[in-house]
C-alpha cells in the first residue's frame, strides 16, 4: 500500500472512532480479569499503564473528532476536543474503577487509577494533535 493511500485510510474519522470503540470493549474484558497481565511487582506500575491506557484511547477519540468534517465545515477547534476527551476519559475511567470494584480478585474504586485515567486522556489531546498533521492530505 502506498505512503498516499495508507494517509487516506487513516484520515478517515470511522477509523479512529472504530478503534476507539475496540479499545473501549478490550479495556471492558481486561477489567472482567482476575489478572490481566504479568504481575510487575513496581510501585507505581500499574498508574503508568492506566495513564498509557487512557493516553492511546484519547488519541483514538481526537483524531475521530479531529477528522470528522465535511465539505466547507471546518475541524473543531482543539479546545473542544480536549474537553470532549477529557470528560469522556474521566468517565469511561470512573466507569471502569467501577466495573473492577464488581469483578472477584479485583480492587476498584481507586482514586489514584482514576486520576492516572484523567492524566493520560490530557496527554493524549497534544499527541494526537502531533499525529493530525501526518494525516492531512498533502
Amino acid at each position: 500500500m502506498a505512503t498516499g493511500s495508507v494517509r487516506k485510510w487513516l484520515g478517515r474519522p470511522e477509523i479512529w472512532a472504530g478503534l476507539w470503540i475496540a479499545w473501549f470493549i478490550t479495556l471492558w474484558i481486561l477489567s472482567s480479569m482476575r489478572q490481566p497481565g504479568p504481575h510487575v511487582d513496581m510501585i507505581g506500575f500499574d498508574k503508568i499503564m492506566h495513564t498509557a491506557w487512557f493516553a492511546g484511547g484519547g488519541v483514538c477519540l481526537a483524531l475521530a473528532r479531529f477528522l470528522r468534517r465535511g465539505e466547507g465545515r471546518p475541524a473543531p477547534a482543539w479546545g473542544r476536543i480536549f474537553l470532549t476527551v477529557l470528560l469522556t476519559g474521566a468517565l469511561v475511567g470512573w466507569l471502569d474503577e467501577w466495573h473492577q470494584s464488581h469483578t472477584p480478585g479485583r480492587q476498584g474504586l481507586d482514586v489514584y487509577d482514576w486520576l492516572a485515567d484523567i492524566l493520560g486522556s490530557m496527554l493524549a489531546v497534544p499527541a494526537a494533535r502531533f499525529l493530525s498533521g501526518f494525516l492531512r492530505p498533502r
